[in-house]
């Protein structure tokens, strides 16, 4: 029964979004490097808009990024219900997370909203997590409003870390904001 609700209402936002389909932002996003296996390209604002009229409904939300149609991906951040997002899905989301886009959006439709910065920490900050998950959750951590002075002067250390060390571009970046944010709160 859920499987079918959920199809439902899958095909009910992709009906809000269909007349959106734009192949030349799709053919641009690949050029550029930034991959789906399937992609509308439809803008972002239309995406989060048309998913914004749907109630947060977290079992939804896990169905639409289960897809492989790169808009049902992003619309499931925006649906998922931050609150229900326990450490124990962090390995589901962060599956996922296939590019830059979908890290960025993940972090601040969802994530930021949350309150796993000592899982994300713990999981994704890491060397050994992949520079995908280390971008989002930095950019997560950046706009979270909810740390706690632990979790505060552990991100602190931890993006200092990453400025320091031999890390990707983008992960010294979001470690570099991380750390600009959290030095001026303390001011």
């Amino acid at each position: 029964m859920e499987q079918r609700s959920n199809t439902e209402k899958m095909a009910a936002y992709m009906r809000l979004i269909k007349r959106e389909i734009n192949g030349a932002v799709s053919e641009s996003m690949e050029r550029r490097g930034i991959h789906y296996p399937c992609n509308w390209g439809v803008s972002l604002h239309v995406v989060r808009r048309a998913a914004a009229t749907f109630a947060p409904d977290h079992p939804f939300a896990r169905f639409l990024c289960g897809q492989q149609l790169r808009e049902l991906r992003l619309a499931s951040y925006v649906i998922a219900d931050p609150e229900a997002v326990t450490a124990d899905e962090l390995d589901f989301w962060g599956a996922s997370v296939t590019n830059v886009e979908l890290a960025e959006n993940l972090a601040f439709s969802l994530l930021s909203r949350t309150r796993l910065a000592g899982p994300l920490l713990e999981r994704w900050c890491t060397p050994e997590a992949s520079e995908a998950l280390r971008y989002c959750a930095l950019l997560a951590l950046a706009r979270m409003k909810t740390l706690t002075p632990g979790e505060r002067d552990e991100a602190l250390a931890r993006a200092a870390r990453f400025v320091e060390e031999d890390n990707p571009a983008l992960v010294r970046q979001a470690a570099s904001l991380l750390r600009e944010k959290l030095t001026g709160e303390e001011e």
